[in-house]
């Protein structure tokens, strides 16, 4: 699963930047050019693989966006508009893992996404994501940071965009408050009966929730010292399962190897909502709510107001999930590829594979990259022989499924 990159101010104390360096660091700015006034505009969106994908139009051809509310800016990765782009210096950026990297900055040529034409835009220059090859560039939170309102119709796909300030005020759902860490929205929700949890709302990630290592610990230690459990099921009895490993894939890598918590929530809380029996997992990086939100409702972003409303599809205030657990997940280890993690109970697991293990085969065809690896032509429900090396050099042979079942 894919984050994206949140861009961060630089603070004038860095001083592992070379003077060159600082002298061209672009600044966050969101006021970029939009050619319509009091307009309201419903633009097509497609929702693919719990991803929001929008056609644009630049210099006549048309590309394909993805709107990443975890990304403070643009980015951009590919296209023939490249050639048309505008560098203008540098950034610190920080990624979905906390990992720093310095990268270009770059104005895109003027492009036009339904009836409205954005000019100026800022994105960082990135390379291709190492997990996907189906758009040309992100659309990040300055999009409303700029002062736009917007409703994501799941069920419709529509992108219902405005500069009113109250166009949104008379629709119904379940508001929270968000507030701006490195210009991108953090919303407060509930995983826990008395506890709280700051999670990103973050419609570039997929899973619906998941939540912060060191957050989770915290959770826990707060829960053991209560000295009454009789207000309901304490934490230890929603953790399924724990293992070492990595799963998140940043801008600038793979999270690092570290202790991975399987959990099945009673309930996670968005405001009076609740999302009940499902399986999500800890990780490195912030906690966040993902694109699998859209599942179960649209959502509202609200500025002026900085509120995000969740209208859920059902009529009654919670939904059940009932999610099977994530088996095994697999991460670019250099340019390899690599498990990054196996659930413990999983028929992966059982048949002897590891996290760290490097592939090295699939059937008879030799994977020698991790771009060879994504592109293998997998059969959901089929099994493959893997063969494998471990950390201690060791080859094996595994048969399962891509998946791990």
């Amino acid at each position: 699963m894919v984050k994206n990159l949140r861009l961060i101010c630089i603070l004038l104390s860095m001083l592992s930047l070379s003077s060159s360096c600082q002298s061209q660091i672009h600044q966050y700015n969101p006021n970029f050019e939009i050619s319509a006034r009091n307009f309201c505009d419903t633009i097509p969106i497609e929702i693919e693989d719990d991803q929001i994908y929008i056609n644009v139009e630049i210099q006549g051809r048309r590309y394909r966006f993805n709107l990443d509310t975890g990304s403070s800016q643009g980015m951009v990765f590919r296209g023939d508009f490249l050639r048309s782009c505008k560098e203008l210096g540098n950034i610190i950026s920080r990624d979905a893992n906390n990992h720093l990297d310095t990268v270009k900055v770059v104005q895109m040529p003027s492009f036009r996404m339904g009836h409205i034409n954005i000019s100026g835009y800022v994105a960082s220059l990135m390379p291709r994501p190492s997990v996907s090859n189906k758009y040309d560039a992100i659309i990040g939170f300055d999009l409303f940071n700029r002062g736009l309102c917007a409703k994501i119709d799941a069920r419709h796909k529509w992108l219902i965009l405005s500069n009113r300030k109250k166009i949104f005020d008379y629709e119904n759902g379940y508001t929270l408050k968000y507030k701006l860490k490195w210009f991108v929205p953090y919303v407060t929700v509930s995983p826990f009966l008395r506890h709280d949890d700051q999670a990103l709302f973050d419609l570039g990630s997929k899973s619906l929730y998941t939540i912060n290592k060191h957050s989770f610990d915290e959770h826990v230690a707060k829960d053991l010292s209560r000295l009454s459990r009789s207000l309901g099921a304490d934490i230890q009895s929603q953790i399924e399962g724990r293992t070492v490993g990595q799963m998140s894939i940043g801008g600038h890598g793979a999270e690092r190897r570290d202790e991975v918590v399987f959990l099945k929530l009673d309930r996670l809380k968005w405001g009076d909502f609740s999302f009940e029996q499902f399986r999500t997992m800890t990780t490195q990086g912030a906690s966040r709510i993902g694109a699998e939100l859209l599942r179960y409702g649209n959502v509202i972003i609200n500025p002026f107001k900085r509120t995000i409303t969740f209208q859920p599809f059902t009529i009654y205030d919670n939904v059940k999930i009932g999610n099977k657990p994530m088996r095994v997940a697999f991460v670019p280890n250099g340019n390899k590829a690599s498990v990054g993690l196996v659930h413990p109970k999983s028929d992966a697991y059982k048949a002897g594979l590891r996290s760290g293990d490097i592939i090295l085969q699939i059937g008879d065809r030799p994977i020698n990259t991790w771009q060879q690896f994504l592109a293998f032509p997998f059969v959901e429900g089929d099994n493959y022989i893997f063969t494998v090396r471990d950390l201690k050099g060791a080859t094996k042979h595994v048969e399962m499924s891509r998946w791990g079942e």
